[in-house]
């Protein structure tokens, strides 16, 4: 727990979880890890804090949101974990105190305890306090944005080096149902940043809500990041659609290619195959070399013909 004084403008580190609700004289700050589950019923147990507010701090919210009551506020926050995960973070506010519980450990507590130690006046108001924890929300958000940024991109070079890959198709299937579930919750997210920003929340004084405002500025990219991942995820399925089509009429050009140069000399084939009587190049001399020089002779020109045309192998430069 973490104790400032406002009078002396310090800090102090406090093991036991004692303050005065309401005192004008301290902001308190107390953080619980997942592990502390027993440790923060006590300490709510021991607020006088409307019923509703008990019961919602009984059970992690879905998503974010924000109940405002007639002394204190609950606060759910989301925070995008390493393996894109969501991380649940909830807030008591009241007029001298926070206290934070997080489901699964973000390393909140380490980082921003040393923040406050060195920047006492950082604490100075429920308020201000409030706005760091968002902040080291929005900063975990931002960067973990970063990340799928360079995923994404990763999974577009990789169509183009292993385009007919099935793989490709699985991974932006679940990049996008990941990506479906994070614009639900950071959406919420934002409109609980808003609400505190316009000054909705009493325990945000007005020089406080500025930074509040700075703060939905930065986290707006958020938003539109995941709209325009979810845009270049299609964009990126269409493109591989597009390569395996494009191989697949190559090779039925090649076939169709093939097969109409062979049709004439199947042709020639058949004609001297039907073995009439009066037929003058059967009792030929050269009649079999005939044969062939004009089975292969039509075949050189249909393919001359096709290369001259472009369809096949490299087009003349003066076409």
């Amino acid at each position: 727990m973490l104790r400032y004084d406002c009078a002396t403008h310090t800090i102090t580190k406090e093991d036991r979880y004692s303050f005065s609700a309401g005192s004008t004289g301290e902001i308190v700050w107390i953080h619980f890890n997942p592990a502390d589950e027993q440790g923060f019923l006590n300490v709510i147990q021991l607020l006088d804090i409307h019923p509703l507010a008990k019961k919602g701090l009984d059970h992690f919210s879905d998503i974010p949101k924000i109940d405002v009551f007639r002394n204190e506020a609950i606060i759910s926050l989301f925070a995008i974990e390493d393996d894109y995960t969501q991380a649940k973070v909830t807030i008591l506010i009241g007029d001298n105190y926070v206290i934070t519980k997080e489901e699964e450990n973000i390393h909140l507590l380490g980082e921003l305890e040393q923040l406050f130690t060195d920047h006492p006046e950082k604490m100075a108001t429920p308020g201000k306090l409030l706005f760091y924890i968002f902040d080291k929300v929005a900063s975990i958000d931002l960067k973990m944005i970063d990340n799928i940024s360079d995923r994404i991109q990763s999974l577009e070079r990789e169509v183009f080096d292993r385009p007919f890959a099935n793989g490709i198709a699985r991974s932006i299937h679940r990049w996008k149902t990941v990506l479906h579930e994070l614009r639900q919750t950071i959406e919420a997210q934002d409109q609980v940043m808003d609400t505190i920003g316009r000054g909705d929340l009493r325990f945000v004084d007005e020089d406080t809500s500025y930074y509040f405002k700075e703060l939905i500025n930065r986290y707006s990219r958020v938003v539109g990041a995941l709209d325009t991942f979810k845009d270049s995820l299609d964009s990126i399925f269409n493109l591989q659609m597009t390569l395996k089509s494009d191989h697949a009429n190559s090779i039925m050009k090649t076939l169709t290619l093939v097969s109409a140069i062979f049709l004439p000399m199947t042709f020639i084939a058949g004609l001297y195959g039907m073995n009439f009587e009066y037929m003058p190049e059967l009792k030929w001399k050269f009649g079999y070399g005939y044969a062939l020089v004009l089975m292969f002779g039509t075949g050189a020109l249909i393919s001359g013909i096709f290369r001259v045309k472009g369809w096949w192998g490299k087009k003349n430069e003066s076409d």
